[in-house]
């Protein structure tokens, strides 16, 4: 069986630790440190602290048994930003493991892992970037992703789907997923163009959309575009249905698809929600749920340096419920939810 090499990698960056610290005093353990890229500013920064509160809630819910330190830096969700970020983790905090949330900031920070033999675990469905050594991601498989949203769509009655996307990595992906797998489902995409992000006007392509008269509207974009669209949609048509595979549940403006339904990577575990509620005083988020079980599976692995990987994918308690081992990406499966 072809070994997975997370554990391997881990035990050098252990070592690694071990080593900058020449003289420790007895009963010291050396600390790891990890490296986090998220957009702790700007546009997108609920993002960011809700991913930050996962991290945090780490320490204080499992209480792991390796010493760790987070060091954060915030890329406002930029690329230019995320690649600074990076490299500074990297080249002067010394990080031992790196941490990313998106797609985008996972492409950004695959070469540096690479270069710099670290590992990276991006939270990410799309695992192209996984083909550099040392990254690795954990998410749904991004096939997975679209089945379980366009099964939800058919059992809701949806035949006829108008599809608008980025044209970005993750947007191109869905489009490619949706294209592959409507017809397995009983729908047609009736409306298939790509946007440009950045814009703050899409009423042309959303008046041409209309035109095709669909059941559905699957925009799959994040925020701020996605709330834009969405906003300028249901101006042309207040009726008008509307699906994206994540974003509703990452949006700044969560009234906007009330009633909605979208993928959600939310747990199931009522005690873990119900200790994070104690802890934040709100609902578990989709970034803090991802965000805490990227953390707590690298702690698990650091826990277990000695053992193969199968074996703690197969024994780890996430709290997304099992997890799977597919090449270099963790995988488990997404839920359907209606915003309330």
């Amino acid at each position: 069986m072809k070994k997975f090499l997370l554990s391997i990698m881990m035990a050098t960056a252990l070592s690694a630790c071990g080593e900058k610290a020449e003289t420790p005093k007895e009963n010291t353990k050396p600390v790891v440190k990890i490296g986090v890229v998220l957009p702790l500013t700007g546009a997108n920064s609920y993002m960011g602290k809700q991913m930050q509160e996962g991290y945090e809630f780490v320490k204080e819910y499992l209480n792991p048994d390796i010493d760790y330190e987070l060091v954060y830096f915030d890329d406002q969700q930029s690329p230019a930003k995320a690649a600074v970020g990076v490299k500074k983790l990297i080249d002067v905090d010394k990080v031992d493991v790196l941490l990313t949330g998106t797609s985008q900031t996972a492409a950004i920070a695959a070469d540096a892992a690479q270069n710099a033999k670290i590992i990276h675990l991006g939270m990410s469905s799309d695992n192209r970037f996984t083909e550099k050594d040392y990254n690795y991601t954990m998410a749904p498989a991004a096939q997975d992703e679209t089945a379980v949203l366009l099964k939800h769509m058919q059992d809701m009655g949806y035949r006829k789907i108008a599809l608008l996307t980025a044209n970005e990595m993750y947007g191109n992906l869905v489009e490619e997923n949706v294209n592959k797998l409507a017809e397995n489902y009983g729908m047609q995409v009736v409306f298939n163009e790509k946007f440009n992000l950045g814009s703050t006007d899409y009423r042309i392509l959303l008046h041409k959309a209309a035109q095709t008269n669909p059941d559905i509207y699957f925009i799959e974009t994040w925020p701020p575009e996605i709330d834009i669209i969405a906003k300028q949609l249901l101006e042309i048509n207040p009726d008008a249905k509307i699906t994206s595979q994540y974003a509703f549940f990452i949006s700044s403006n969560p009234e906007l698809y009330k009633g909605r339904f979208c993928l959600n990577v939310g747990s199931n575990d009522e005690v873990f929600k119900k200790a994070f509620y104690q802890k934040y005083g709100k609902k578990l988020e989709q970034m803090s749920a991802t965000s805490y079980a990227q953390l707590a599976l690298i702690l698990d692995v650091l826990s277990n340096k000695d053992k193969d990987i199968s074996e703690i994918i197969e024994n780890n308690k996430s709290i997304f419920g099992k997890l799977t081992l597919d090449n270099r990406s963790i995988r488990y499966l997404p839920i359907v939810e209606t915003l309330e």
